[in-house]
């Protein structure tokens, strides 16, 4: 929003002459998808706090029958929150928009899991990006799992939601905040400057 927000602002400078003031945006998002920036504000915070939600869901099932978990993570239409966490959690696999998958693709995964399952492995992990496809909902792909699964492993969903945006930030988001906001400062004034000698 702060994105657009700025569009607007810069194509608002040709009729007011009031905008003509250097803008600077600091990308803050726990989706990681601020266009021309590699990483957010929040980002890590986020995705620690999914990763650390996977593993203590993996462990619930510690003791129990064998289960897979289907996992909603947020990040809109950008994947990177559901495949790092995929990734340091141990995911059997995620499901994200930037990678189409089909219903071919989601029988592969369960036909996978299911012989997984059938050894001394006794839990799966699932994430799938919330908007991933506008079909294979999380319910959908729950409800797949449950079924191929029957007589192996049961299933059980988790949609995270917000707790994903809460809690307090990691030492990596607090560093990188501080340094984000001392570059932007440090730009807007350089610019201060040159407008002032320039008049």
């Amino acid at each position: 929003q702060a994105f657009t927000g700025s569009l607007e602002l810069m194509e608002g400078r040709t009729k007011f002459e009031e905008l003509c003031i250097p803008l600077c945006i600091i990308p803050a998002t726990v989706s990681n998808n601020v266009p021309g920036s590699d990483f957010s504000i929040g980002t890590d915070t986020a995705l620690n706090t999914i990763t650390t939600t996977c593993d203590r869901i993996k462990q619930s099932a510690a003791g129990t029958k064998r289960r897979v978990f289907i996992i909603e993570t947020m990040g809109g239409f950008c994947g990177y929150l559901a495949t790092m966490a995929g990734l340091a959690s141990g995911a059997d696999a995620a499901y994200i928009y930037e990678e189409k998958f089909s219903i071919r693709d989601l029988q592969v995964n369960v036909e996978h899991l299911t012989e997984k399952m059938k050894t001394t492995v006794k839990r799966g992990l699932v994430l799938r990006n919330e908007r991933c496809s506008e079909n294979y909902t999380t319910d959908f792909i729950y409800n797949l799992y449950l079924e191929e699964g029957k007589g192996v492993f049961d299933c059980r969903k988790n949609v995270l939601g917000h707790m994903q945006q809460g809690g307090s930030p990691t030492p990596f988001d607090r560093n990188f905040g501080t340094k984000m906001g001392a570059k932007a400062v440090a730009w807007i004034t350089g610019k201060i400057k040159e407008c002032s000698r320039h008049g």
